[in-house]
């Protein structure tokens, strides 16, 4: 008999959360209770902001000492987003229509990285764009960075929100709809087919995957021994029916109409009304009330597969802890999505705090294949960051120039919302040829690192540190400048190093790298204390110490 996950499919169906729950998150009601889980030094609040911020600061390493792990995260789950949009048409109405580009983006985000205060929140919007991808290099999107800001605000917006109501937000978004082609998707007809981008993708990379999978994300096996797919083409063809009739919000047809930042509207005239059998057998009825009705109905199919929970778990895992979380990790997660404590599926805001108070995530011994490789935009920010980096001056019509532009896709292999395809920079399952495959290990972040991106990743991070710091004569006034005056100020090399140690890799450095910098230092001889200040945070933010997250 097939070994399968889609016997209880029609039972989570009936009993998932399908909209935005009204009860209370009862879970995270802390009363007054002293906290129990304030880390007992700097290098474990410090490992533990790494995992869930742009990088760790003084201050909040200070904060979660005094707190505890529990109630910064709490905190961080009551603080508003900060906006893309809004900077962007401030900017723009101080500069004139049309004046905002992609660049103007960019530097709202590294900005937001580096001085925001809702760093979790923006940690888990960089997370979920790189799950719900669009990106600014596909042709539809080139020219709309206002439209493409509003969808990283979407993003940020969700970020704690319910899983159910996060895609269908995405699924209404003009910018996914014009990336991923539904957007002026026509039913069938005389010389038409609806377009089956969005229905292929949105099941194989923002939901289910491939391949049945159990709660550890084991792949489920069918009686020939092998994964049972999750779906076939007539479901794709039957989804791509779903999601026709999207056009501008404006639109009164499927021709007219405009950019608007409202979520699309779906034209009635347009839509495919027929039957649809989609995913486990279900049947989607003919003749729903409204389009709308009927798309609705075809996302709660898609949000209550048993794939969701461990799909979604295992990625946002990934990109918080480590590249190879064990399948009691998974599970733990997945079993926090499906229910939160007060009978809720996909609330996002239990997921990550599951994810970062797990044992795992916790544990400060991890094992030899724990970790990940740091992203290479994380490097930066954690840069600015750990040395609490003196902020660009605003120009008098409010923006911020972070210096980055369109560089970082070239130096770093990344840039907010710039994706080179629909999966990613990288993807999940990337294995590095060599010793990792043969010891079956994922990395993703390798899959972007070559002999090429490890040197203008080197180049860029000494751009923003060896020459850019506070006290230098002519600063730059497009990049952030390092405060290393308290470096400088040490009394010995030890005291120089050990200070780096503490602030980029949080008591962690290699015996190797410790030695090889304190002959550094020696070998510079009389060089100025500043001198040595910039090349000790240089050489530790090329290291592989840096480059890895443990």
């Amino acid at each position: 008999m097939k070994h399968h996950v889609l016997a209880g499919f029609t039972a989570l169906l009936c009993t998932a959360v399908l909209s935005t729950p009204v009860t209370a998150r009862t879970i995270f009601r802390s009363g007054f209770e002293a906290p129990t889980d304030i880390p007992a030094t700097d290098a474990q609040a410090a490992r533990f902001l790494t995992q869930a911020t742009f990088g760790p600061t003084t201050a909040d390493i200070a904060r979660v000492r005094t707190i505890g792990f529990s109630r910064w995260i709490d905190e961080q789950f009551a603080i508003a987003p900060t906006s893309a949009r809004t900077y962007m048409q401030a900017v723009d109405a101080a500069n004139g229509n049309d004046s905002v580009t992609h660049e103007t983006r960019y530097d709202r985000w590294f900005h937001t990285a580096a001085y925001g205060p809702d760093q979790l929140r923006q940690r888990m919007a960089w997370a979920l764009s790189q799950i719900f991808v669009i990106s600014d290099q596909n042709g539809t999107l080139k020219n709309e960075s206002l439209y493409v800001a509003e969808y990283a605000d979407l993003l940020a917006r969700n970020a704690f929100g319910f899983y159910r109501p996060l895609l269908e937000e995405v699924t209404f978004n003009q910018s996914m709809g014009k990336y991923l082609s539904h957007f002026r998707n026509r039913k069938a007809g005389p010389g038409i087919e609806p377009d089956e981008n969005y229905a292929r993708e949105i099941m194989q990379l923002f939901s289910i995957g491939l391949v049945e999978r159990d709660l550890n994300f084991e792949p489920v096996l069918g009686d020939d021994g092998l994964p049972v797919p999750t779906y076939d083409q007539e479901v794709i063809t039957n989804f791509a029916k779903l999601f026709t009739g999207f056009n501008y919000a404006n639109a009164t047809n499927i021709f007219n109409g405009s950019n608007s930042l409202q979520p699309m509207t779906c034209i009635a005239a347009e839509h495919d009304f027929s039957e649809k059998k989609v995913l486990g057998g279900i049947v989607l009825p003919a003749n729903a009330p409204s389009c709308v009705a009927d798309v609705r109905a075809g996302l709660d199919v898609i949000a209550s597969h048993p794939n969701v929970a461990p799909f979604i778990a295992r990625q946002l895992i990934q990109r918080f802890v480590t590249s190879n979380p064990s399948g009691a990790y998974i599970r733990r997660v997945a079993r926090v999505f499906r229910d939160n404590g007060d009978g809720e599926a996909g609330d996002l805001q239990a997921v990550i705090k599951a994810i970062l108070l797990d044992p795992e995530a916790r544990n400060d011994a991890p094992p030899a294949n724990f970790g990940k490789l740091r992203e290479p935009l994380l490097r930066l920010t954690a840069l600015w960051r750990a040395w609490d980096a003196q902020p660009p001056p605003t120009s008098p019509t409010g923006e911020i120039d972070m210096g980055i532009k369109f560089n970082a896709v070239y130096d770093y292999a990344q840039r907010p919302l710039s994706a080179p395809t629909v999966f990613n920079f990288y993807e999940p399952d990337y294995q590095p040829p060599g010793a990792m495959a043969g010891a079956g290990l994922y990395s993703p972040e390798l899959q972007i690192i070559s002999e090429s991106t490890a040197y203008s990743i080197s180049s860029s991070l000494s751009k923003y540190s060896f020459d850019a710091y506070v006290g230098m004569n002519s600063p730059p006034n497009n990049r952030p400048l390092l405060n290393l005056t308290a470096l400088a100020a040490m009394s010995s090399p030890a005291a120089m190093v050990d200070h780096v140690n503490q602030r980029m890799l949080y008591g962690a450095m290699s015996t190797s790298l410790r030695d090889n910098l304190l002959q550094l230092l020696a070998e510079m001889g009389n060089a100025s204390s500043t001198a040595k200040a910039r090349a000790l945070v240089l050489m530790v933010a090329i290291s592989p110490d840096y480059a890895t997250q443990r």
